[in-house]
């Protein structure tokens, strides 16, 4: 089978709950383009040993140094980064609508990590 009929039954298995096909691979972000904006605009706050001097603990307990913390809290991310826009804090590290849409688009995709296959 195709991949872009390969496509069109994962549409319908979405739209069903069920998983892609394996074989074909995903499309969107890459976990390295990902990885790269929450390092340049959230582990400052959110990290086992944040670097913001008023918080001397992970901002709200959330951790993103790790791919599997990423993936852990991807769903909260895109909430709080793309829908409500109220991260990062008051926009300080100047986060640009490009780099909420991609972060956005890596966990509509599936939140690849860094060993998953594209």
């Amino acid at each position: 089978m195709r991949c872009w009929r390969r496509w069109s039954v994962l549409l319908v298995l979405v739209s069903a709950g069920g998983a892609p096909q394996a074989g074909c691979r995903r499309s969107g972000p890459s976990y390295v383009a990902a990885r790269t904006l929450v390092h340049r605009h959230c582990v400052a706050c959110h990290s086992d040993q944040p670097t913001v001097a008023a918080f001397p603990i992970a901002a709200g307990g959330i951790e993103l140094d790790t791919a599997e913390q990423m993936q852990h809290y991807a769903e909260r991310i895109k909430v709080r980064v793309v829908e409500d826009r109220d991260m990062p804090l008051l926009n300080k590290t100047e986060m640009t609508d490009q780099e909420r849409a991609l972060l956005g688009a890596w966990v509509d995709r599936g939140r690849i990590g860094p060993d998953e296959a594209r």
